[in-house]
């Protein structure tokens, strides 16, 4: 039997998907802190294998294509671009280069792979793909239920590392089944008991922000569709917005006066409070690349996060996307950040509804974690996916 490309492609954008939410490097060690830090899939052997080999196939697949198809993305995915090559710029004063730009190759790997995804995928074939991914994943998360390594104190992780990082997987898999139910129309058997499985393993993962943001999703999707007024694109530029212009008032407010009135948002505000301190000497061109978290015993977060509190030195991330971009690129490369999260959110508002669900869980998500420019972190890797997909098959709704 002949394969096609667009069944080996998908095959391979199956298999990507699936390295990114760690299902090719389980976690079973036990843990039980909700700070401890989760494990880096991208400095996993069988991480950097996929993300090779997926970048190899993709160049010579990519070479088939003619000259429009580049020049298209060039010209509309600009901010992409411009966000990569200062990225690139920072890694000169990385007090680490090598591992700034070994990481940032990551990177370009996979926006490489996406570019091929999309050359050869429309959106059908990319939901397909997507329904496969969550029924793997609800196998998998069935599948762990009895043994021990996938449960913590605080709640079900299956393989996945980290409760939240369970909880995102399954609110992400339960999106993509609600839209082949509510939105496709297809309410067969299988998709219901998907529905009710994916749902239950949401619960006992105890999650309450990927529930909550779950719940807010399908709510927007539904006033979207039953109130034609409602615009997509200023609901989430809006929230964006409101959601960076409140974090940075809470970095004008001492941690101790947000713990007084419950507002530490369990624990991150200490965490911020370390990295403001630490960014005094770089605030402007901040300290390169992913140099900060996770870089080994001469990072300054296992330095000094101990000063502040202890679970610092075992984080890898400042769970919230604003900080860390700022962290890495500065103040000068905050304002391009930003330029690529607006010229997104009026791309992917104009393609489907389940890329706009994504895209409004992944900008609140961000608030609380660091979901943006992470190499193989799943929720990044969708981002570039639905961005990208968004500009090259356009269907224009909700305008």
């Amino acid at each position: 039997m002949q394969i096609s490309y667009k069944n080996f492609i998908s095959g391979l954008l199956f298999v990507f998907l699936l390295n990114s939410a760690g299902v090719f490097s389980p976690s079973l060690a036990v843990r039980d802190s909700d700070f401890v830090s989760e494990i880096e899939i991208s400095s996993n052997m069988v991480n950097r294998l996929i993300m090779l080999s997926s970048f190899m196939i993709s160049i010579v697949f990519l070479f088939k294509n003619n000259k429009d198809f580049f020049k298209i993305i060039i010209i509309k995915a600009w901010p992409l671009w411009i966000l990569v090559l200062y990225s690139i710029i920072s890694c000169l004063w990385s007090e680490i280069p090598l591992t700034s730009f070994t990481r940032l190759l990551q990177q370009i790997f996979l926006i490489t792979f996406i570019l091929m995804v999309i050359r050869y995928l429309d959106f059908n074939d990319i939901f397909n793909v997507l329904k496969f991914f969550a029924i793997a994943i609800v196998i998998i998360g069935v599948l762990s239920i009895p043994f021990s390594f996938a449960w913590q104190d605080i709640g079900f992780r299956a393989i996945h590392g980290h409760k939240n990082t369970a909880g995102y997987i399954y609110a992400l898999s339960l999106l993509i089944v609600m839209y082949d139910i509510f939105i496709n129309k297809n309410k067969n058997k299988l998709n219901l008991y998907l529905l009710f499985t994916v749902f239950v393993l949401l619960i006992i993962s105890k999650s309450k922000t990927s529930l909550a943001l779950v719940i807010s999703s399908s709510i927007f999707i539904y006033m979207l569709i039953n109130y034609q007024w409602l615009k997509a694109k200023n609901v989430i530029l809006s929230i964006f917005f409101t959601s960076g212009f409140v974090f940075l008032a809470l970095l004008l407010v001492d941690t101790s006066i947000l713990s007084d009135y419950g507002l530490d948002f369990t624990g991150r505000a200490i965490i911020w409070d370390f990295v403001i301190f630490e960014m005094n000497d770089y605030k402007w061109l901040g300290f390169g690349y992913r140099s900060f978290w996770g870089v080994g015993d001469a990072g300054l977060s296992v330095l000094y996060g101990g000063d502040f509190d202890f679970f610092i030195t075992k984080l890898n991330q400042s769970h919230n996307t604003y900080l860390d971009i700022w962290i890495m690129l500065g103040y000068i490369g905050v304002p391009i950040f930003i330029a690529f999260v607006i010229h997104s959110i009026f791309e992917i508002t104009r393609s489907n509804y389940l890329f706009i669900a994504i895209l409004f869980f992944l900008i609140i998500h961000s608030f609380m974690e660091t979901d943006f420019f992470r190499s193989n972190n799943l929720l990044w890797v969708l981002y570039v996916l639905i961005y990208l997909s968004s500009i090259c098959h356009r269907k224009i709704i909700n305008e």
